[in-house]
């Protein structure tokens, strides 16, 4: 038997005879009561490639006693130890180990991790909109494992998309940007597939372009406007039970960041456009209406791969079917002046004509 402390677990002696093991991805932490730094040892002894028996042998520990074994399986409980065969062995491990490992805080066993591990490799992602936002998306799911996208945008690069889109250069003026995109992202993982559709969202692009399983949906698109195409999008996911995330926007000096929705779980779009709708009549009685012919407003990069690393984060924990992601039932503003992430939180409406009680 080869045991191995995971990656992410550090042994912390807190003395008086106590042993933190801390999970430093999930920031939780278990305590160990012990009468010498016995454990202490034999934790960090345990790296996989050793065997059990020569690190009792090393320690003076009888591997085989009922109270080490009990230790065993209480650590393999809480997730401390792990079985690296599992996964080591891949032939992917070595390239995504650190997402791994990421993931592994997640997991309650060393099946539940492979399990997680393959939701994500085996998943097909829809990205609409390839421009500040949706470029980030698709490169931090490709770099977290993700093997199968399909990406929606009718646009050519232009000179102008540089200083804040991903993957595109001076070279590719002029080409589709799915394509441009999608040569980029097989540069990073070579087995990715990717399918172009070449066509701005409507009503009935989804219906009509979606013939495969689909694991979830981000939006990424502001043309008509972001709340229409995210009307669009919600409408679709929820008749089809598909997670969805709105890949936020940029205004006013604020990045607006989620919410991520799971159909008949969490508040729908409409849930969120009904209670956003109630307070902008409130807090906009006395604000003017903005010209809004040929405006175009600043765009900044950072602010765009900012918003789009929480959407990454997000997609990855939706596509392991076993985290939870956190902005359901919430929409986050980060302030660009103040450097301050805010959190407007929405319920789950009994009435809602989409996901209410009712239907």
């Amino acid at each position: 038997m080869m045991l191995k402390l995971r990656s992410s677990v550090s042994v912390v002696d807190l003395g008086d005879n106590v042993l933190e093991l801390f999970k430093t991805n999930t920031r939780k932490a278990i305590h160990l009561r012990t009468n010498d730094h016995t454990i202490e040892k034999l934790l960090l002894s345990m790296d996989g490639n050793t065997a059990t028996e020569d690190i009792g042998l090393a320690n003076s520990v009888d591997v085989d006693s009922p109270e080490f074994l009990h230790l065993v399986e209480y650590l393999k409980k809480h997730a401390i130890l792990a079985n690296d065969a599992l996964v080591v062995n891949r032939p992917d491990y070595a390239k995504y180990r650190r997402v791994i490992h990421f993931i592994e805080d997640y997991s309650e066993s060393d099946e539940m991790l492979l399990e997680m591990w393959e939701n994500i490799r085996n998943s097909t992602v829809v990205i609409i909109g390839l421009g500040a936002v949706g470029t980030w998306v698709a490169v931090t799911l490709v770099q977290s494992g993700v093997k199968s996208l399909i990406m929606i945008d009718n646009d050519h690069v232009e000179l102008s998309n540089l200083h804040r889109q991903y993957g595109y250069s001076e070279q590719d003026i002029g080409r589709m940007k799915t394509s441009a995109l999608a040569e980029r992202l097989r540069q990073i993982e070579p087995e990715v597939s990717v399918r172009e559709v070449n066509q701005f969202l409507d009503e009935t692009t989804l219906e009509s372009q979606i013939r495969e399983h689909v694991d979830l949906v981000i939006n990424c698109a502001d043309k008509p406007t972001v709340d229409q195409t995210s009307e669009w999008v919600g409408k679709y996911c929820m008749k089809y039970r598909i997670p969805h995330i709105v890949g936020g926007g940029y205004n006013l000096h604020l990045s607006l960041i989620g919410p991520t929705i799971l159909p008949y779980k969490t508040a729908c779009y409409k849930c969120i456009d009904m209670q956003l709708q109630k307070i902008n009549d409130i807090e906009g009685e006395n604000i003017k209406r903005l010209h809004t012919k040929n405006r175009k407003i600043g765009s900044f990069g950072p602010m765009c791969s900012l918003i789009a690393s929480f959407v990454g984060m997000e997609a990855v924990k939706v596509l392991t079917k076993h985290i939870t992601p956190d902005n359901i039932n919430r929409r986050g503003e980060f302030d660009i002046y103040d450097m301050q992430l805010h959190y407007n939180t929405f319920d789950k409406l009994d009435d809602c004509p989409w996901c209410g009680e009712q239907l």
